[in-house]
C-alpha cells in the first residue's frame, strides 16, 4: 500500500499510518505533489487533514483528481464511522481527508477498510 501524506499534521498522520500498516510506503509530501502522484499511480492513496477534515484537506484533490475520488472520513466534531469509511473505499474513493482531532481514531479504521478491499 503506497500512501501519499500530506495537509496539516503530517508527522502525526505519518505515525498514524505506520502503526496501522507497518509495511506501507509513505510519502510525505504537498497537495499539489500528492495530487499528481495520485494521477500518475506512483501512490495508490492520499490522506489529509485539516481543521475541519473537508477543507484545507482535500479541496485542491477534489479540483485536480476529481470530487468522485475524494471524500472526507471524519468531520469536525464527528467520530469516524467504520461503515461510512467502507463505503467510500468501495465505491473506489482514493483521496480521504479527516479533521486534526480524529487522525489517531480514523486511520486505523481506514487502514483496516483498505486491507479489507
Amino acid at each position: 500500500m503506497r500512501i501519499a501524506v500530506g495537509g496539516m499534521k503530517k508527522t502525526e498522520m505519518e505515525a498514524a499510518i505506520r502503526a496501522a500498516a507497518p509495511d506501507a510506503e509513505i510519502t510525505v509530501t504537498n497537495d499539489m505533489t500528492g495530487a499528481q502522484l495520485i494521477k500518475q499511480g506512483k501512490v495508490d492513496y492520499y490522506f489529509g487533514a485539516c481543521e475541519s477534515g473537508g477543507g484545507a484537506a482535500i479541496s485542491i484533490l477534489i479540483g485536480l483528481v476529481g470530487y468522485t475520488k475524494c471524500c472526507t472520513v471524519c468531520k469536525n466534531g464527528g467520530a469516524p464511522d467504520p461503515e461510512q469509511i467502507k463505503k467510500f473505499v468501495d465505491e473506489g474513493k482514493v483521496v480521504f481527508g479527516m479533521n486534526l482531532d480524529s487522525i489517531e481514531r480514523t486511520v486505523p479504521i481506514l487502514i483496516e477498510a483498505l486491507k479489507n478491499k
